[in-house]
């Protein structure tokens, strides 16, 4: 099978005790039957403690919603008693992602964490890719199924190719890329008569009608309702470079693109991750919640990350937006992209 990577892919370790957050608290932890098998032959009071802390093929989560084998270091027990490989599959896989279509497997790191978004940041260059072959036996496509998938994969690589290889600002170049997706569906491209302050607020308010994934979330959400509010002020606190935002984007659309041969839908996809970075872009200082540690940029990305990426009522609630609502529209964020120039 041929497996696609994003070029920093390899240079990821998990920080452990470094990270200034940790993958262990804040949301609960499923166990496999696999792990929970392997568990229940632990001798000693460590195999008693790990026995009584799962409840219904979960870790009862501690104080603080903290995982109960997470230490005051913001180590694993398991893992320091007994090793790697007895970790359960979220465990060992998070916050790594996998997707799979056909005779092609693409893996990423997922940006709820700060080392994979350090990753992304520092990354020279353009976002580029790796390619390298496993011994995993594919799945067999029909032949409309490959035919459809070789097309998806076409159409994304000219999106990222205008992305990155224009001369053009940040804002044109998503316009660009935003009209050539949306030329494959049926939604009209005609701007918004409302104005884009307007059209930002509709944005944000669905935005903060989501679910909340913690409490870092929460005093944001505090900072972003002042902010509409007061008004966001035109020099609004910028943390981001366009080669920043061209990252990001890419990085989504990597993500995400392909999986519209599931629901036939490219051009939400594409429209998410737009809305990801300007939402990034517009509201940094609001989402930076931890005080620059590690860093501002890195603070904003991991948490919008965490509220919407890892909540599925979050990105059902956003894809029915970019469907439905006009100010979800391509017209919509067309106007928005203009008036950012």
């Amino acid at each position: 099978m041929k497996v696609r990577v994003p070029s920093f892919f390899k240079k990821f370790h998990c920080v452990a005790s470094k990270c200034h957050d940790t993958c262990c608290a804040g949301w609960e932890v499923d166990v496999d039957e696999v792990s929970q098998a392997r568990y229940a032959n632990v001798q000693g009071s460590f195999g008693d403690k790990l026995r009584s802390k799962i409840v219904d093929g979960h870790f009862v989560l501690a104080e603080n919603e903290r995982c109960p084998f997470l230490n005051g270091q913001n180590l694993c027990e398991i893992y320091l008693h007994l090793g790697k490989d007895s970790l359960c599959d979220i465990c060992r896989e998070h916050p790594r992602f996998i997707d799979v279509f056909g005779d092609l497997k693409e893996q990423g790191i997922g940006l709820c964490c700060e080392e994979s978004v350090r990753l992304l940041l520092k990354s020279e260059g353009h976002l580029a890719w790796d390619e390298f072959l496993d011994s995993e036996v594919p799945e067999i496509l029909d032949e409309e199924s490959l035919d459809a998938r070789n097309s998806a994969i076409a159409i994304r690589t000219e999106i990222l190719e205008r992305l990155s290889h224009g001369q053009e600002s940040l804002s044109k170049r998503l316009a660009d890329i935003l009209l050539l997706t949306a030329s494959f569906s049926e939604e009209t491209t005609d701007r918004l008569a409302e104005p884009s302050d307007e059209i930002w607020k509709h944005q944000i308010q669905v935005l903060l009608q989501g679910e909340s994934l913690g409490k870092e979330w929460d005093a944001s959400k505090i900072e972003i309702q002042h902010s509409l509010q007061t008004g966001l002020p035109k020099n609004f606190l910028r943390l981001f470079s366009d080669s920043d935002g061209e990252k990001i984007v890419a990085y989504q659309i990597f993500r995400y693109f392909l999986k519209s041969l599931y629901d036939g839908d490219m051009l939400s996809k594409v429209k998410f991750s737009i809305y990801f970075w300007l939402v990034l872009q517009r509201l940094g200082r609001e989402l930076s919640v931890s005080n620059g540690k590690p860093s501002l940029s890195i603070c904003a990305v991991k948490l919008l990350s965490k509220q919407l990426e890892y909540s599925d009522e979050n990105m059902e609630m956003l894809a029915d937006a970019f469907r439905e609502n006009a100010y979800f529209s391509t017209g919509a964020f067309l106007k928005l992209l203009s008036e950012m120039e």
